[in-house]
């Protein structure tokens, strides 16, 4: 899972370097459809059980972009982000227990929540410094973290009943392309000429998005839900030493205490 994070870190690092990040969020999730048909062909389709919580992560994840994208219009993105980032372990803790009968141990719990409260952290002291969201940017943020829980639950259960992880991650992947395929040429984009200028995104960038998408599914079966989404988040750990190692950005005090956070839960997660 921490090989997951660290990949997810990569690819939203790659693609808020472009200049025009909506576009290459767009060419990421289409460009992904193009190797996950070659996986479906090798590794089949998911069992016909889990088609119906396919049907709904797709139809959760356009939901949580649009409210992303309308989160992001109310408040910087370095604001709305982590704060949706952080409240999603949070809301899986205490949804994974009615629904998957996952109650997870004292350590555990703490790990979450002090992964959260980092990446909580990290958007008040953005907020704190640039004072740009709204109370209406906030209540964007907590549906978007709502949604976005609940699609990380619609995968567990897919995944789990599809008898084939890979094939289930794969189809996902394919639908979600062809959602924001439509999507793009329903707004007047040119989709062709979108993915040929941001090629790096849509090849590159698009098969690192695939396998850390293919690792988090399988860590879905392996480790409670909670805790997968969790150390999912620790992305944004990853994000904050690119950061500072690589762009040289200066850091604060308050983003050295969400570092600690975020590192004193992955250790308690692993407890």
């Amino acid at each position: 899972m921490i090989a997951s994070a660290f990949l997810h870190a990569t690819w939203n690092a790659w693609v808020k370097s472009r200049r025009d990040s909506n576009a290459a969020v767009a060419c990421l999730v289409i460009g992904a459809g193009f190797p996950n048909l070659a996986v479906i062909a090798a590794f089949g389709w998911p069992a016909a059980p889990a088609w119906p919580w396919i049907a709904c992560t797709v139809t959760l994840s356009i939901g949580s972009l649009t409210l992303l994208a309308k989160a992001y219009r109310e408040g910087d993105f370095a604001v709305a982000f982590p704060m949706i980032r952080g409240a999603i372990p949070v809301v899986l803790v205490l949804a994974a227990v009615p629904l998957f009968g996952e109650t997870p141990q004292l350590a555990g719990a703490a790990g979450v929540v002090s992964v959260s409260a980092g990446l909580v952290l990290i958007g008040w002291e953005s907020a704190r410094r640039s004072r740009t969201i709204t109370m209406r940017g906030l209540g964007f943020v907590a549906a978007a973290a709502l949604i976005t829980a609940a699609s990380v639950m619609m995968d567990a259960k897919g995944a789990r009943l599809s008898q084939n992880p890979v094939g289930y991650a794969a189809t996902i992947a394919v639908l979600n392309a062809v959602a924001m395929a439509a999507l793009q040429a329903s707004r007047g984009h040119n989709v062709t000429r979108m993915l040929v200028r941001e090629w790096p995104v849509t090849v590159y960038a698009a098969a690192i998005s695939s396998v850390s998408y293919q690792l988090f599914i399988w860590s879905l079966q392996h480790a409670p839900v909670a805790l997968v989404g969790a150390m999912r988040e620790t992305s944004m750990l990853f994000a904050l030493f690119i950061a500072f190692f690589v762009l040289r950005e200066r850091f604060g005090l308050w983003r050295w205490v969400a570092v600690a956070l975020m590192l004193a839960g992955m250790l308690l997660m692993r407890l």
